[in-house]
């Protein structure tokens, strides 16, 4: 245990330490957010062995974080994704990814769950959406479509993953009447964004008066770049309309607190099931 450790910290005994995955984006500006990200973690864990590894496209790779932490004394491994859902690549690409790296060093790993509907990223996300609707006049619920936009996935549980995180953040949302949630896909879901912008469109005149498109999406990249040209695309069709696009979630403190959390919760998990049961009193 870390001496002085807080109360995030005292599972994270000597030897243990933690590696940040990102999925990887050529965008600059994306991987200098996945970088701050991991850097507000290391703040977070002082004394902690912290590392960041891509899963694709840029550097460092798993492969070189898990060497790294090899390299300053760590023997058990906590993977934390930095990914919103459980799809793909938290069921299949990071544990291929993690075991391939650790191959090479005699460490062991785990992996922590996926952001999901953590706290802190609920409330980040209601807040980005009320930033994007600050400057703009108050407007009938009912006359107010939110899109919610997902990078997408195969995993036919993307679209339950997606509604389930749009409708906690309409808890107790009066802005919103919960029969203007609509949901777009980027890639490999359904319905995808340009379906569901050419539907939002077709509404009729008067039906509705402002659209409001949120990507959920932590970082800046090409996603992000292609809800951008549909969004202009909507404008251009429907000028009639108000038409609002929301920030990403971006490199913040709230995301790092949300993957601690994870990885933290894990580790609890963990110790809690290595410990031997106790003996019935009297015994």
């Amino acid at each position: 245990m870390i001496p002085g450790a807080t109360e995030p910290e005292r599972c994270w005994a000597a030897g243990r330490g933690l590696l940040v995955v990102g999925h990887g984006t050529t965008d600059e500006v994306g991987a200098a957010e996945t970088r701050e990200v991991t850097d507000l973690v290391a703040g977070l864990l002082p004394g902690v062995p912290v590392e960041l590894g891509f899963l694709e496209l840029v550097s460092p790779t798993i492969h070189d974080a898990v060497a790294r932490l090899a390299s300053r004394g760590c023997r058990e491994v906590m993977a934390a994704p930095l990914l919103l859902f459980t799809a793909g690549h938290a069921l299949r690409d990071v544990p291929e990814a993690l075991a391939a790296a650790l191959a090479t060093v005699g460490m062991r790993a785990h992996q922590a769950a996926a952001l999901g509907l953590h706290p802190e990223i609920v409330q980040l996300s209601r807040a980005r959406r009320a930033q994007a609707l600050a400057g703009a006049g108050p407007e009938d619920p009912a006359a107010t479509r939110l899109l919610l936009v997902g990078r997408g996935s195969s995993d036919p549980s993307a679209p339950g993953q997606l509604l389930e995180f749009a409708r906690a953040t309409l808890a107790d949302d009066a802005g919103f009447d919960r029969a203007g949630l609509d949901l777009g896909f980027v890639a490999a879901a359904a319905p995808p964004l340009a379906a569901a912008i050419t539907a939002i469109c077709d509404l009729p005149p008067g039906s509705v008066r402002r659209v409001v498109v949120q990507p959920h999406l932590l970082f800046r990249g090409h996603v992000e770049e292609r809800v951008s040209g549909e969004v202009a695309r909507g404008r251009a069709a429907r000028p009639d309309l108000e038409w609002l696009q929301v920030a990403r979630l971006g490199g913040v403190e709230p995301v790092a607190r949300a993957v601690v959390d994870r990885a933290t919760d894990r580790w609890r998990e963990l110790d809690a099931a290595a410990r031997p049961a106790a003996s019935p009193a009297g015994r």
